[in-house]
């Protein structure tokens, strides 16, 4: 996992992990998934990109603000999340996502 300063929109989703209620203007979503140990977690989708045909996910877990990335599969109308178990293939999405985080923080340096 890496760490991934999120923009603050002031919700409180950054701070205690509740689901956000600012609005359409916010920029962070929330999800909960069903972890193996039968619990829930909240993570925040940082961005999503497709690579060499497959697609991708950038999850931050809400407490760490640390992110990891997993494959990201429709099946039927289920989306499943899988690890990237191929070392080469999460390199190559990693350095797409570490781009993408890296050409957002230029453009708010901008403004």
């Amino acid at each position: 996992m890496s760490e991934k300063e999120l923009k603050n929109c002031n919700c409180g989703t950054h701070k205690d992990g509740h689901d956000c209620d600012c609005g359409d203007d916010c920029e962070c979503d929330t999800i909960t998934l069903d972890m193996e140990d039968g619990t829930q977690k909240d993570f925040l989708v940082l961005d999503t990109l497709e690579h060499e045909g497959k697609n991708y996910i950038a999850l931050a877990d809400v407490e760490t603000m640390e992110y990891d990335i997993l494959n990201m599969t429709l099946v039927g109308e289920t989306v499943e999340l899988n690890v990237i178990e191929d070392d080469a293939e999460f390199e190559a999405v990693a350095a797409k996502f570490d781009e993408l985080f890296n050409l957002d923080d230029e453009e708010e340096e901008e403004e």
